[in-house]
């Protein structure tokens, strides 16, 4: 194929003295260029399809990244939806928590309040306890320690005996009969004497540990 060097500067052999060239010459010269333009035009015809081809392929590449474009942008939305979500869900599960913990807080706080409470009364009501059980046992042992000994019982012997002194019966005087109208005096009935103030007795106080038993028949409520 000739080139267009070649074709500019081709020369032909002269023919004649006139500067005529030989037919023979610019004949093949013609020949080969019709060689050359054919191939040139079955090569551009190669070459218009070939980007015709390419064109198509180009056209579709864009209609792929256009599609593959659409897809990654609804990809991201989806991606961005789903995390906006799990963050909500994420959020929501913290608060929930969160109030659930303040919940239990506070039942946790109602609940030592109570017991704190109840501890507090139950020690009262052992110290109040406490105060009733030493007052009875002061009652009883005051009563104990009014109970008369035996030195005691010798001087009341002794005073009865000064006071009303008796003599010893001898076995004849026991024996004598006793006259039929002597009456046999009966004791008078003791009464207490008038100088002493006799108290009423004071009103049975219900204690609220009346229902506690130290004993089968002990009553802690009892004076």
């Amino acid at each position: 194929m000739l080139t267009i060097d070649e074709i500019k500067n081709v020369s032909f052999r002269k023919a004649t003295l006139n500067g005529g060239y030989r037919a023979e010459d610019v004949n093949s010269f013609i020949d080969e260029v019709i060689v050359s333009f054919e191939q040139l035009k079955k090569e551009k015809t190669n070459l218009v399809h070939k980007i015709d081809v390419l064109a198509t392929r180009v056209e579709q590449y864009r209609a792929d990244e256009e599609t593959v474009r659409n897809a990654l942008l609804a990809s991201q939305k989806v991606s961005d939806a789903c995390i906006r979500e799990a963050k909500e869900k994420a959020a929501k599960i913290v608060r929930e928590a969160e109030a659930k913990a303040q919940a239990l807080l506070m039942d946790a706080n109602k609940m030592t309040a109570a017991e704190k409470e109840h501890y507090l009364q139950l020690q009262s009501d052992a110290a109040e306890l406490k105060n009733e059980l030493i007052e009875i046992y002061s009652k009883h042992i005051k009563s104990i320690d009014e109970l008369p000994t035996a030195s005691d019982i010798a001087n009341s012997k002794e005073v009865l005996d000064k006071k009303y002194p008796t003599e010893e019966i001898s076995s004849s005087e026991e024996s004598a009969p006793v006259e039929e109208d002597v009456k046999i005096a009966q004791p008078a009935q003791k009464s207490a004497p008038a100088s002493l103030d006799v108290e009423p007795a004071p009103e049975k106080k219900q204690s609220k540990f009346s229902h506690l038993k130290f004993g089968d028949n002990y009553d802690v409520s009892a004076d």
